[in-house]
């Protein structure tokens, strides 16, 4: 063997051996069934399904609404970064609107600095819009999640403020609503399910939360809308709407 070969021979047994990665685990946080209510009349129901992959955060809304005497169907699907702040990535959002279909896709680009959203219904496509990203900003369907992830900095000390993109109401512009999340004393309710009680003021509306340690809500409460958000099955979220 010559020498070269010797010391190339004599390399490659000194360098560590690399072992290929494992892909990342996803992590279901939680896949609940709810109905809402208005003035104690099921309006709709819906499954919401939140997990974690890598660097990734991932939520699915489905819902079922009461339109006159049929029902229609919203999908939402959003990712955003795994992270406390939830900076988010994109979301396809799909409904219903007088026979046809509506599709708004998001998408947050230049490095988390410039949101893009598309829209149509039907065959109609909508003015694309943009707008420039705001620090600390996220999608609301995360806004459980983002109770998860921040659970130690609410209290009740003061008020914790966020804001964030409603996903389905940026038609001919990109509104960002505020808010805020105060921890409030337990009642007996909160008390019986082992849940957080939080007043949550958002977009001006105030609702009372009762979440459990993962973030996710047992009830919501909203009196100034007369609604009511309350975990349930699937058997008894589908049943609710049925005449």
């Amino acid at each position: 063997m010559s020498i070269s070969r010797r010391a190339l021979l004599m390399f490659a047994l000194q360098l560590p051996l690399i072992l290929p990665l494992a892909p990342a685990r996803a992590e279901l946080l939680w896949d609940n069934w709810y109905i809402e209510s208005e003035d104690g009349i099921p309006q709709s129901y819906y499954n919401e399904k939140a997990e974690t992959k890598g660097d990734r955060a991932k939520i699915q809304v489905n819902k079922w609404i009461r339109d006159g005497k049929r029902i229609r169907s919203e999908n939402l699907g959003a990712t955003a970064k795994n992270s406390t702040l939830l900076e988010p990535l994109f979301y396809n959002f799909r409904t219903q609107v007088n026979g046809e279909e509506k599709v708004i896709d998001g998408t947050v680009s230049g490095n988390g600095k410039v949101f893009s959203i598309k829209s149509k219904v039907g065959i109609r496509q909508s003015r694309p819009l943009r707008a420039e990203m705001v620090p600390k900003l996220f999608f609301s369907s995360f806004f459980p999640l983002w109770i998860h992830k921040n659970a130690k900095r609410i209290s009740g000390v003061q008020p914790i403020e966020f804001q964030s993109i409603v996903e389905d109401q940026v038609d001919d512009q990109i509104p960002v609503y505020r808010g805020s999340a105060y921890e409030m004393k337990p009642d007996e309710f909160a008390k019986e399910t082992h849940t957080r009680k939080l007043r949550i003021e958002f977009n001006r509306i105030v609702a009372i939360w009762w979440v459990t340690p993962k973030g996710d809500a047992i009830k919501v409460d909203l009196p100034a809308l007369k609604r009511t958000v309350l975990l349930t099955t699937r058997e008894k979220a589908e049943a609710s709407l049925q005449p």
